[in-house]
C-alpha cells in the first residue's frame, strides 16, 4: 500500500474517532465514556483505535492541543510579531478555541476546563515567546507566563459567562495591559 494511501486512511480513521468523541460528548459525560463507545460509534474495531491513541485521555488531550496551536495559527496568519494587532488576534483565537470546545463538548465543558487552559497556555506562551523575542530573556520568561495566563483567564471568564463585557472590550482590555508596540 502507498504511503500517500495509508496517511489518507489515517487521517480519516482519526477524524472518525474525533467526532465520535465529540458526539458521545454530547450525549453522556466523559467519565462515562469508554472505549468501546467510542470503537462503536467510529465505527472501527480496538486495535485499530490502540494503534492510534492509548486511552481516551490522549485522544481528548490531542484534540484540544491541536485545535488550540490551529487557531492561533489561522488569527495570526503564522506571523509571529508583538503589536496591538497581533495581540488582538491572539485573544480572539483563544475567544474561538473555548467557543469551540463549549459547544461540541456542553455537557462535559466546564469538567476539562482545566485541561482547555493548561494547552491554551502552552500554545499562548510558544507564540509570544517567538513574538517577543527582542525583550532581554529573563523579561521575556516573566512576561510570556504573565500574558498568556492573562489572556486565558479573561477568556475563560468570558466564556463562563462570568463577565458582560464583549469578547472585543476583553480584547481591547488585554492589549491595553499589555502594550505591544
Amino acid at each position: 500500500m502507498g504511503l500517500k494511501v495509508k496517511n489518507i486512511r489515517n487521517t480519516r480513521t482519526r477524524e472518525a474517532i474525533f467526532e465520535a468523541l465529540f458526539e458521545l460528548m454530547e450525549e453522556k459525560d466523559f467519565d462515562k465514556i469508554t472505549i468501546q463507545n467510542l470503537t462503536e460509534r467510529a465505527q472501527i474495531n480496538r486495535a485499530t483505535f490502540y494503534a492510534h491513541f492509548q486511552d481516551k485521555y490522549e485522544l481528548l488531550d490531542e484534540i484540544i492541543k491541536k485545535s488550540a496551536g490551529e487557531l492561533i495559527e489561522q488569527h495570526t496568519h503564522g506571523v509571529y510579531a508583538f503589536t496591538k494587532e497581533h495581540m488582538m488576534q491572539l485573544v480572539f483565537a483563544a475567544f474561538e478555541y473555548h467557543q469551540q470546545v463549549k459547544k461540541k463538548c456542553r455537557r462535559n465543558y466546564h469538567k476539562i476546563i482545566p485541561l482547555l487552559s493548561s494547552k491554551l497556555i502552552v500554545e499562548l506562551k510558544h507564540y509570544l515567546n517567538i513574538a517577543m523575542q527582542d525583550m532581554h530573556a529573563d523579561e521575556r520568561i516573566l512576561y510570556v507566563q504573565i500574558y498568556a495566563n492573562m489572556i486565558n483567564d479573561a477568556v475563560t471568564m468570558h466564556t463562563a459567562e462570568q463577565t458582560s463585557l464583549t469578547q472585543q472590550r476583553v480584547a481591547e482590555h488585554i492589549t491595553q495591559l499589555i502594550q505591544p508596540h
